[in-house]
């Protein structure tokens, strides 16, 4: 290998690393809060359309409702940064922090369960694509939300 290659490679892998450093800051409560909030709006948007497609008879178009839930359940974890609370905005207990791997549970059952409502929505069985949602509901936002969110924000 020459010399050149070498070097080449070099500074390709430092700014490789750079750039990944840079992308790993760690966002703030505000930003935090915000995101979390768009996050969730997006897998109530997903949930709200699986059951629709569901009662539409649409079956296997709720994969990809299955899909959006079980990508933004691998982000949830790091939209909420230690002490992210504020709350006259936000709905999040503290206690989120105190019972982490409880906290990070919820979001891998959230994906486990979309895994679920994705494959029995690809078999296209009405009745099992529903009890799949229902699952989802319950086993993971539901009981996520009754664990670690605080009562709706009076305004």
């Amino acid at each position: 290998m020459s010399a050149f290659v070498l070097r080449a490679g070099v500074v390709v892998v430092a700014v490789a690393a750079i750039a990944g450093c840079a992308s790993m800051r760690r966002m703030d409560a505000g930003e935090a809060i915000t995101a979390r909030q768009q996050l969730m709006k997006e897998q109530l948007a997903a949930f709200r359309s699986a059951s629709n497609k569901i009662k539409a008879g649409q079956i296997q178009a709720v994969v990809a409702d299955a899909e959006t839930l079980e990508a933004t359940s691998k982000r949830i974890p790091k939209l909420f940064p230690e002490n992210s609370v504020n709350p006259s905005v936000s709905r999040a207990k503290p206690e989120i922090w105190q019972k982490w791997s409880e906290f990070e549970g919820y979001a891998k059952a959230l994906g486990s369960t979309a895994e679920q409502l994705e494959a029995a929505a690809k078999s296209g069985n009405a009745q099992a694509t529903q009890a799949a949602l229902a699952e989802v509901n319950r086993s993971a936002c539901g009981a996520c939300h009754t664990t670690f969110r605080g009562p709706e924000i009076k305004k």
